[in-house]
């Protein structure tokens, strides 16, 4: 665990020494210091923590086998005889293997573009950068990328085609999807939710939304049942995932649900973009509430999750009394250091160790 809260305390000494300088550069020559000062040296931590990990996850050495497998075909028998998997991410591992044998050059590249597509929208919309890569590391979908990784590949790729989500350009959208779709087949799940994500916030649909998913909490196993007449029929009940996550896994969601209720004045129902974010925010807690059943659909939350860290900096930033959002603050990275020490403490992912360590 050690490493892990290391990584968290380098997050918030970058951060807050961002925000001293830049406080002193304001008031000096009346300029904000420029992002870079902060994304360069935490995008180069995460690079390297991601992509020279160990092989302390089952999927790790799924994906090593998978890349040595499709590898061991010609390139266009890759896409014939190779293993059933999305063409996207065969396509990458056999234009990798073209140039090289060793799988760290796959973890290295996924985990490039997928701290490229987080901190390309987090440059772009958030309010307070570090606070929100600070969010993506303890709560957000980094570690995750670790035995997750095409899902967060996937889930990167349509967060980065947010802007025509908020301007509401449905082909070009449609066209992201698709693109996320050729790594991870659940990426069209966002094609409905390009509509249902734009309901306006209003009392009316969050009732709405409540009932709809105490319906669906009750009667989830039958549209379990339902789905895998179409996919999935090889899982079964004693399946990997087919059981319920742990509740402390659901804490957070709720709880960042919970705060954007409270403060959900602060945003503007005109505004795409805060529409957007919050209902995101919404259905991150329900995929979570419905992942007590079954922790597959954890998964499905990946996707929303991302909104999240925008919205509770952009919150923050909308507080007038400075001292209750220093207090805000303060508790708040309390919560996420705390969350992230018992999620990973014990799990598959505890203890960390470089790839080369083994």
């Amino acid at each position: 665990m050690e490493t892990y809260l290391l990584v968290a305390i380098v997050l918030i000494i970058l951060g807050l020494s961002f925000e001293a300088v830049n406080s002193i550069t304001k008031q000096r020559i009346q300029k904000k210091l420029p992002t870079y000062f902060y994304i360069v040296p935490s995008f180069l931590l995460l690079f390297i923590i991601s992509a020279f990990r160990g092989n302390f996850t089952t999927d790790y050495n799924n994906y090593t086998f998978l890349f040595r497998k499709i590898n061991s075909f010609g390139f266009f028998d890759a896409f014939i005889y190779g293993p059933e998997r999305e063409f996207g991410y065969v396509l990458l591992n056999r234009t990798i293997g073209l140039f090289t044998s060793n799988e760290i050059f796959l973890f290295a590249i996924t985990t490039f573009i997928i701290l490229f597509g987080f901190y390309h929208q987090f440059k772009k919309y958030s309010v307070n950068i570090w606070l929100s890569v600070l969010m993506l590391v303890t709560a957000g979908s980094y570690y995750a990328s670790f035995n997750i990784t095409r899902q967060i590949l996937a889930a990167s790729i349509i967060f980065i085609g947010s802007k025509f989500l908020y301007e509401r350009k449905f082909f070009k959208y449609l066209l992201v999807v698709l693109l996320a779709f050729l790594f991870h087949k659940t990426a069209l799940i966002m094609i409905p939710f390009y509509f249902i994500l734009n309901f306006r916030i209003n009392i009316r649909n969050l009732l709405l939304f409540f009932i709809s998913s105490t319906i669906l909490v009750f009667y989830f196993d039958g549209v379990i049942d339902f789905v895998q007449n179409f996919a999935y029929d090889n899982y079964t009940e004693n399946s990997y995932g087919m059981t319920g996550q742990n509740v402390a896994n659901v804490v957070l969601p709720i709880a960042f649900l919970i705060f954007s209720l409270f403060h959900v004045k602060k945003l503007d129902p005109k505004n795409n973009m805060h529409r957007i974010w919050f209902n995101a925010v919404v259905f991150y807690a329900i995929f979570n509430i419905l992942a007590l059943q079954v922790e597959m659909v954890e998964r499905l939350s990946r996707f929303f999750a991302s909104y999240a860290l925008l919205l509770i900096p952009f919150l923050f930033s909308k507080m007038q009394n400075k001292n209750l959002r220093v207090i805000y603050m303060m508790v708040l990275i309390f919560v996420l250091i705390l969350y992230n020490f018992v999620i990973l403490s014990d799990s598959v992912f505890d203890p960390y160790y470089f790839i080369w360590d083994k």
